[in-house]
């Protein structure tokens, strides 16, 4: 009985939906009924729906937009990658698929573009490496969890894995004992080339190995990449951190539970560096 009148008080309403989304409660009344005559826009009808989700809220209408049963799958959007980034989310990947199939989750490729076309065949997805734009032009057509590795933004709304590019820095250039301290990387969103710029003395795009012969033997490089590292001279000193995909997995596996379980969590613990 006691666990009954649990729920009943710690049951979202749509005056929390109103609050947290800032609108008023006629305006959260509207969307989740789709009441027709109404003159509210996009953005506004989204970031209801999305709050709605985010906050556990529940009517008959939020089933429409939810799916209706859970699949135990969790659907990975990817564009088309090159071969180092390829290397290396596919051992993020295999990793992410070990740990969420001890969660009794399936894990599933989907293309950016086919994901546009299917919203409830899967409980939630994770995007990798997609510019602001592509994500949220992706996740504004969700009302499911989506998170996201390998891009950067600020929205409190959704989990991001990215590399924690400072402590990366700051461990080069204890150890190492060089002024200079540079990242080889593979493709990334320009935002996330952005972000390592400011933190490092040089940012490299590693497409071939005649992009390597020309770097500063006098400058240490840190690398996510096993494959430009071992591809890359021996006379440079290259320093590689083996563990950023396992520790993108297991952020980003985690990351989906708590969504799934709608478990608040401050927002600046939505921004995962790793």
């Amino acid at each position: 009985m006691s666990s009954t009148r649990d729920r009943k008080k710690n049951r979202v309403t749509i005056k929390d939906v109103a609050t947290a989304a800032d609108v008023s409660i006629a305006t959260v009344s509207y969307v989740l009924n789709n009441t027709p005559g109404q003159s509210i826009s996009e953005d506004t009808r989204k970031k209801v729906l999305q709050f709605a989700n985010l906050l556990g809220y529940e009517c008959n209408v939020m089933a429409k937009y939810l799916a209706s049963g859970k699949s135990n799958t969790i659907s990975v959007i990817l564009k088309d990658a090159k071969p180092f980034a390829a290397h290396y989310y596919l051992k993020l990947l295999t990793e992410l698929s070990r740990l969420l199939w001890r969660q009794n989750f399936g894990l599933k490729i989907v293309d950016y573009s086919d994901g546009f076309k299917r919203n409830t065949d899967c409980d939630a997805y994770i995007t990798i490496a997609l510019s602001e734009k592509e994500f949220r032009e992706f996740a504004d057509t969700k009302y499911i969890p989506v998170i996201a590795i390998d891009s950067a933004f600020d929205d409190f709304l959704f989990y991001r894995i990215n590399d924690d590019y400072e402590s990366l820095y700051k461990t080069a250039k204890s150890e190492s004992g060089l002024d200079k301290i540079g990242l080889l990387t593979f493709d990334l969103p320009e935002e996330v080339i952005q972000s390592a710029s400011a933190v490092f003395d040089e940012v490299k795009i590693v497409n071939s190995l005649s992009d390597l012969n020309a770097l500063d033997s006098k400058t240490c490089y840190v690398t996510l990449s096993g494959a430009i590292h071992d591809i890359a001279p021996k006379s440079l000193n290259i320093r590689l951190q083996s563990s950023s995909f396992a520790l993108k997995a297991s952020a980003a596996a985690d990351a989906v539970i708590k969504a799934l379980n709608r478990l608040q969590a401050p927002s600046g613990e939505h921004h995962i560096k790793v």
